[in-house]
């Protein structure tokens, strides 16, 4: 088990905290835990995974939100599987369904909706140092010969995850790398031949001085055109 968890932390492209929550809930959904059964305190789940509390913390809000798992305080308390109850069989339903089984345009449509959310959170909360690094990585991705779409792919989402690390809505920001996770995990299914990288990246150019600027009409206008600027039919 230790081996396997380290496995999947150390290559997962989310956060620590929705990796370990990923990683519970799999034990829980797959019968490995029962109702009511104590997983020990939020110490024993730290020293278990190696992270910091704050990374456990994370996991467990994100599981108690999804009817996983709840954490009581005080002598005999600890953290422990939820029972079966209508709101954890419906938090199953909607967040623990297998994610390979949906269309891949699904998932795209879902992040496109998103999108707006993130880059307005990132162009009102963004620092001197985020805007450098995502200058950076563009200027990587047009340096980058011979521009393939795979490799192209796989830069812009690069970016777009470093955009979600400025943002303050924690729920949002696990969401939407959920969303670009399983993307480039499926991209190679998917038909890329009127895909254009040049455009692709002039498109990411914009979007990044727009989000530079800050909230306005020149980020709507760069939302709306990143928006057409590929999409996924499988």
């Amino acid at each position: 088990m230790a081996e396997t968890v380290t496995s999947f932390l150390s290559t997962s492209r989310i956060s620590l905290g929705e990796a370990i929550a990923r990683e519970l809930e799999q034990e829980i959904t797959g019968g490995e835990l029962q109702p009511g059964q104590r997983l020990g305190t939020k110490e024993d789940l730290r020293v278990r995974f190696g992270v910091a509390l704050a990374t456990i913390n994370e996991a467990i809000r994100l599981l108690e939100m999804r009817g996983m798992l709840t954490a009581r305080p005080g002598p005999g308390g600890g953290v422990f599987v939820s029972h079966a109850s209508t709101r954890a069989r419906m938090n199953h339903f909607v967040m623990g369904y297998k994610w390979n089984e949906a269309a891949v345009a699904d998932h795209h449509t879902v992040r496109n909706a998103l999108e707006p959310l993130v880059c307005r959170e990132a162009a009102r909360y963004k620092r001197e140092s985020d805007v450098r690094a995502f200058e950076r990585m563009v200027e990587a991705m047009e340096a980058h010969e011979p521009k393939e779409p795979l490799t192209v792919l796989r830069q812009t989402w690069d970016l777009h995850r470093r955009i979600a690390k400025t943002l303050r809505n924690q729920t949002l920001r696990s969401i939407y790398l959920t969303m670009l996770d399983f993307l480039e995990d499926a991209v190679e299914s998917v038909d890329q031949t009127n895909f254009d990288p040049d455009g692709h990246i002039a498109v990411h150019r914009e979007l990044v001085a727009a989000i530079a600027e800050g909230p306005g009409e020149r980020l709507e206008e760069a939302l709306r055109r990143h928006e057409v600027s590929f999409s996924f039919d499988d």
